[in-house]
């Protein structure tokens, strides 16, 4: 039943299906059923074929469409995780500068604050060295009320000189006689009690190896074998030592004689420049003073007072000015006015030990402008009751002046005059001038034998 309904249905189809191909491929003329079947066929395969194509390239652009959304978000992902490291990099910068910036603050104010601490103390070195300088002065003041003595009597000098060592030698004198006390000989046991009495007296250690080589070479010779001679000796090696003999340049070969000044502040520089300056006046020559020390509270009228009492000229400028113009000016005026001498004060502390130095050197290239030759004579003060800093400072100085001599003072007020021995012996430097009071008069010329004298006598 439903095989005749289904060819009732197919059988008309097929007709017109045949009718429709017949007047598109064979141009009206009818066409066999099997032909009409075949081509149905292949034109059904056709549309199956582009059916399926098509659904094949839907399916196909869906899948690209996904794996696209898919891509681009792993990319979105990426980007936002690369955006994330960027944000935190950027923030831990931040967090890093800021911290940096806190940190130069605080620095900053670290500086500031040892800057003003700096101020504070060096306004107090200065009002500390104000007050000295007063104290210096008036001291000085008084001293110069009382009468001089006369400057031509050896032995009354001689005997001042014994008196201004009087601890020294008793220091010396006293501990070497413990040292050898009951000893019958010079053995390795006194020669260590004896290094050890050296030291103490502020030889030096250099210095108190050569003494004791001379001694213990001697030993070795059977020269010497009774420890009871060991002052003797050692005297004799002392006066070896303090033998040399030294050029001093005078204003007959040099006009103006150019004396530079230096030593830290405290020594007596200035006291000493107005004594070298007063002496210098009581010869008849014509003395000029240049203040240097520009920088020292008081200094420039310390020095001022100086000149009064020594009655020689000064040039002077305000505080905080260059003391290389101010020396500069000095040597000018020197030469200009016909002086017989120029002397010149210069700083003894600056901010740094280096500025001292540097502004040292540059003094001396000032001077040289004017005088090729000049400084003729570069003494360095030193204070003997510092004892062997006196050496050390010796060495600072020589890197800065060629030191052509020194002032060692106060030396009537310490045990540690052995330090002049110590500086003799171990710079090839003369020591030109010695103190033992406060007069005028009591800044002498200094004598190697009599010093020697004076200390074992």
């Amino acid at each position: 039943m439903f095989a005749k309904e289904l060819k009732q249905l197919f059988f008309p189809f097929l007709e017109e299906v045949n009718f429709l191909f017949s007047r598109i491929f064979n141009k009206g003329v009818p066409i066999s059923n099997e032909m009409t079947i075949f081509i149905f066929a292949v034109c059904i395969a056709l549309l199956f074929i582009f059916i399926f194509s098509m659904w094949f390239l839907l399916r196909r652009k869906s899948r690209n469409e996904k794996d696209l959304e898919q891509k681009s978000s792993k990319i979105k992902k990426k980007s936002l995780e690369h955006l994330k490291k960027e944000r935190d990099k950027e923030l831990d910068l931040r967090i890093k500068e800021e911290k940096k910036l806190q940190e130069s603050k605080q620095a900053t104010q670290l500086e500031k604050a040892q800057q003003r601490e700096k101020v504070i103390q060096d306004q107090i070195a200065s009002l500390e060295e104000q007050k000295q300088s007063i104290q210096v002065l008036q001291r000085d003041l008084t001293d110069a009320q009382k009468p001089p003595e006369k400057l031509g009597q050896s032995d009354s000098f001689l005997d001042r000189l014994r008196n201004g060592v009087d601890k020294t030698r008793k220091h010396i004198l006293n501990n070497l006689s413990d040292a050898v006390l009951g000893k019958k000989e010079i053995n390795d046991e006194l020669l260590d009690d004896l290094e050890e009495v050296l030291i103490s007296s502020d030889i030096g250690p250099e210095t108190t190896q050569r003494i004791l080589e001379a001694i213990t070479k001697k030993v070795e010779r059977e020269e010497l074998n009774n420890p009871q001679v060991l002052q003797s000796e050692i005297e004799q090696e002392i006066q070896r030592i303090m033998s040399k003999k030294y050029q001093v340049p005078g204003t007959s070969d040099r006009k103006p004689l150019i004396l530079l000044f230096v030593g830290v502040n405290g020594v007596g520089k200035t006291t000493s420049i107005g004594k070298i300056a007063a002496q210098y006046r009581q010869q008849g020559k014509k003395v000029l003073m240049g203040a240097g020390d520009t920088f020292r509270a008081a200094a420039i009228e310390q020095l001022a007072e100086w000149s009064k009492r020594a009655d020689c000229d000064i040039v002077h400028k305000n505080a905080g000015t260059d003391p290389s113009a101010v020396i500069f000016e000095s040597v000018q005026k020197g030469i200009d006015d016909d002086y017989d001498v120029v002397i010149c004060d210069t700083a003894g502390r600056l901010h740094t030990k280096k500025n001292l130095m540097e502004e040292l050197k540059k003094m001396v290239r000032v001077i040289r402008k004017l005088i090729p030759d000049a400084p003729h004579e570069v003494l360095l003060v030193l204070d003997a009751t510092t004892g062997q800093n006196a050496i050390f400072q010796t060495r600072e100085f020589l890197q800065a002046a060629e030191l052509t001599g020194f002032i060692i003072t106060k030396l009537d007020g310490t045990s540690k005059g052995g330090v002049v021995i110590g500086i003799v012996n171990e710079f090839d430097i003369p020591v030109r001038y010695i103190g033992l009071g406060e007069q005028i008069d009591d800044l002498r010329p200094f004598d190697a034998q009599q010093f020697t004298k004076s200390i074992f006598a």
